[in-house]
C-alpha cells in the first residue's frame, strides 16, 4: 500500500476511535457503536479504493479504456457498498442514525481533506 494511503487509513482510524470515545463519554454505548460503524464504512471504502489503485497500477499494459472501465466500476461498487452498509446499520442493526451518520460524515470529511493536508505537509 502506498504511504499516502497508509496515512489516510491511520487518520480515518484515529478519527473513528476518537469520535467513539467522545460519543461514549458524552452520550452512550449505542452512540459509540453507531459512530464506529459509520466510520468503519468509510475506512473499508478507502481500503477498497487503495486495493483497486494498486491492482490498476500493476496492469501497465492495459489501455485507457480498461482504466476508465475500472474507475467507473470502482465508483459504482463503492456507492453500492456504502448504501448497503448504511441500510444494514439503519435496519438490521438498529443503530442510532444520528451517530452513525456523524461517523460516516466525519470519515468522509477526513477522506476529502486528507489530500489537501498531505500537500501542505509536503510543501514544508
Amino acid at each position: 500500500m502506498r504511504p499516502e494511503y497508509r496515512r489516510l487509513v491511520g487518520l480515518l482510524g484515529a478519527i473513528t476511535v476518537t469520535g467513539a470515545i467522545v460519543a461514549y463519554s458524552a452520550v452512550s454505548y449505542l452512540a459509540a457503536k453507531s459512530f464506529v460503524f459509520g466510520g468503519s464504512i468509510v475506512l473499508v471504502s478507502a481500503l477498497f479504493l487503495a486495493w483497486r489503485l494498486q491492482r490498476g497500477s500493476r496492469n501497465k499494459c492495459a489501455g485507457a479504456e480498461w482504466h476508465l472501465r475500472q474507475a467507473y466500476r470502482t465508483a459504482f461498487e463503492r456507492f453500492v457498498w456504502v448504501a448497503a452498509m448504511l441500510a444494514v446499520g439503519f435496519t438490521l442493526l438498529a443503530l442510532d442514525p444520528l451517530w452513525m451518520l456523524a461517523g460516516f460524515l466525519g470519515g468522509q470529511a477526513a477522506w476529502l481533506a486528507a489530500p489537501v493536508w498531505m500537500r501542505v505537509e509536503n510543501v514544508k
